[in-house]
């Protein structure tokens, strides 16, 4: 015949129990914590990879060709500028020549700067335009990697490229170009807007946490 327990046995058991059920359970919370840390460790990972792609494949390489495009564009101004005083210095000393003598030396002269004229506006045409569609088609294959309130100058620069276009293929006159307001101001805020994205990723990527 089997005895019963006694109240130290019953406490015995009890404790053993509960001894069992804190260790099963601190074993549960430990594989749920490991597995939230190995999950939020994964997705801060996917989240770097992700900041890498739009750094290396959208925003850092349209950053560049704007700057490309900066660069010649402040040239330009600049030479012209300079052009411009170097002219009018050759008119004011020619000024005490007879006017003969004047005529003779700015025209010979002219072709030069004329030249410097064409030069630019060859510039625009076959190397500038082809930057700015280099631009577009950077915006097109990367679009997937670009931010939201980025996409929203996609517009702008589809259409600043196609006016272009236009205008160079004698399809749009001089006067429409004109009250359609067609300049390079018109990017500025895209530009702007580049700029910013492109070192607020990469800060998020120092930090080494997805976070700026």
């Amino acid at each position: 015949m089997c005895a019963l327990p006694t109240d130290q046995s019953v406490v015995e058991l009890v404790r053993w129990g509960s001894t069992l059920a804190v260790q099963a359970l601190a074993g549960l919370v430990g594989v749920m914590i490991g597995a939230w840390l190995t999950s939020r460790r994964e997705e801060r990972q996917r989240q770097l990879a992700f900041l890498e792609k739009q750094l290396s494949l959208f925003y850092s390489p349209m950053l560049g060709v704007r700057n490309e495009i900066q660069t010649y564009g402040q040239l330009r101004v600049r030479v012209q500028n300079e052009a411009q005083a170097a002219w009018t210095q050759l008119c004011a000393d020619t000024d005490d020549l007879p006017v003969h003598e004047r005529r003779r030396i700015t025209t010979e002269r002219w072709p030069e700067f004329k030249r410097l004229i064409e030069f630019d506006n060859e510039r625009l045409h076959k190397e500038l335009l082809p930057v700015y569609r280099k631009m577009v088609a950077l915006f097109r294959e990367n679009y997937w990697l670009s931010e939201p309130a980025t996409r929203d100058y996609y517009a702008d620069m589809l259409e600043f490229v196609d006016l272009w276009e236009r205008w160079i293929d004698k399809a749009l006159p001089a006067e429409v170009l004109k009250r359609l307001e067609h300049t390079e101001e018109n990017l500025k805020p895209f530009y702007e807007h580049l700029a910013k994205k492109h070192d607020e990723i990469r800060a998020k990527l120092k930090s080494g946490t997805g976070d700026a």
